[in-house]
């Protein structure tokens, strides 16, 4: 089996290994010891529950709290770490530790999990994700015990403070603490930035990751003392981008939901304004793909609703815990229509110009999430044409984007609309095209044939 699998396509790999990491988690949460004596939660709610934990989604049919012990929840910490980092990541690591080799196909596989365009150091690459991630986490454990070992005792809130940010910065959204997530924590300022700082920095991206860290290390270490605006354009061309387009989202995304939600006495109406302002960041932030949640959103307008699906279908940048577009593949849309509305033929960012290949490449994911979007919310909407269709949008956008918030609606679908979720779920993560790819069997080499030039009326 293992000797076939060396064999599978790259998508294949990356497929597989997902679905293995999911079926297996499903079957440890429905073990007995993983099950408290009160859980409703069936095979198929582990399932789903499992998926959505792989998937670093945040969507629950039962929740964590009301199903599962404390084994259980060690295991969904598990499958949120894998599910974040991937299990081929996971496994290189090990392997590249212990001076093993790996074949082309298989660091192949691994690079296009991650993100990665080369194999230069790829080593000390994959080593150094396991270092920055465990040290995060566990400086968003110790943080957040500061808060939760008081209030829940030393066992309790230990093990929280790790379950939380294991979740937040692997950009899962689950919580073992109840069913309304961090609306009980929606005025405390700790809380809040910690979490909404783990998911920044899972879904900024590895490589922005280690080179700020580079950059960083220069100037503290005086080699180079640049001004700040030396030092960010010091940057990479990839890495200033994300960072960019992050911060733009974020901000605009704050001033949109505190503008229009300043009033809404049923959301943050009654809270002080940095009050208001601390709730409108948070919201902002995990609809890059955290899924946790500080406020009830069925009390949100409409318009706040429409304004996070789109956030959430931007998501958050390539090659980190995120999931969505990817920052910087909308950018490059956004940069192409704008060059095309100028007569500029070229797509240029900072003194690049971005190669046809990766224009096409962006304009073909968004084209397949959007597609996939499509699909699977019509289907959503079909099997339940009583439920408004923004609520519909809304969820199908966040297991989608692999988000995870929710209108309190995933719980009430049925089955079968559950498992539509399950999948988009699925596809969000790995990505629809990586999706199609690992079920279409190749049996013939495609020809790259060029014919006489035809011509097409356009708009």
């Amino acid at each position: 089996m293992l000797k076939k699998f060396s064999g599978w396509s790259v998508s294949q790999k990356i497929a597989t290994s997902f679905a293995f990491v999911i079926f297996t988690g499903s079957i440890l949460l429905t073990l007995p010891i993983s099950q408290l004596p009160t859980s409703n939660a069936t095979y198929f709610d582990n399932l789903f529950t499992a998926i959505s934990m792989v998937c670093v989604t945040g969507l629950f049919t039962e929740s964590v709290h009301d199903s599962y012990t404390i084994f259980g929840q060690v295991v969904g910490m598990a499958l949120m770490q894998i599910g974040g980092l991937g299990l081929m990541t996971l496994i290189a690591s090990v392997i590249t530790r212990l001076k093993g080799r790996m074949g082309l196909k298989n660091r192949l596989a691994v690079q296009e999990g991650i993100n990665r365009g080369d194999a230069r150091g790829f080593r000390e690459y994959l080593s150094d994700i396991l270092k920055y991630t465990a040290v995060i986490e566990l400086t968003g454990f110790l943080l957040l015990s500061i808060r939760f070992v008081p209030e829940m005792g030393w066992s309790l809130g230990l093990f929280t403070s790790l379950f939380l940010a294991i979740s937040a910065f692997c950009n899962a959204g689950f919580d073992p603490m109840g069913n309304v997530s961090l609306v009980d924590y929606v005025h405390d300022p700790l809380v809040n930035y910690v979490i909404t700082s783990l998911i920044i920095l899972g879904g900024i991206g590895f490589s922005v990751w280690f080179d700020v860290s580079k950059s960083v290390k220069c100037y503290f270490g005086k080699k180079c003392r640049p001004s700040l605006k030396v030092f960010f354009r010091g940057l990479s061309l990839h890495s200033r981008l994300a960072i960019g387009v992050s911060l733009v989202i974020i901000l605009v995304g704050l001033v949109f939901f505190v503008a229009v939600e300043y009033n809404n006495p049923n959301s943050i109406g009654t809270f002080t304004f940095p009050q208001k302002l601390m709730a409108g960041y948070f919201q902002t932030v995990t609809m890059r793909t955290a899924g946790f949640a500080t406020i009830d959103y069925t009390t949100v307008y409409p318009f706040t609703l429409f304004w996070f699906v789109l956030t959430m279908f931007v998501g958050g940048s390539p090659g980190g815990t995120a999931g969505g577009l990817k920052t910087t593949t909308f950018a490059i849309i956004f940069l192409t229509l704008y060059n095309e509305l100028r007569g500029q033929s070229n797509v240029n960012i900072a003194n690049h110009t971005i190669s046809r290949q990766q224009v096409r490449q962006a304009f073909v994911i968004f084209m397949a999430l959007l597609g996939t979007l499509i699909l699977g919310t019509s289907v959503l909407s079909i099997l339940n044409p009583e439920v408004d269709f923004i609520y519909i949008l809304f969820e199908a956008v966040s297991a989608l984007a692999t988000v995870g918030v929710s209108a309190n609606l995933t719980p009430t679908l049925g089955e079968l609309s559950q498992a539509v979720i399950m999948v988009l779920m699925f596809a969000g993560r790995i990505g629809p095209i990586t999706m199609l790819d690992s079920l279409v069997r190749r049996t013939q080499k495609v020809h790259d044939v060029e014919f006489s030039k035809g011509t097409i009326l356009i708009g």
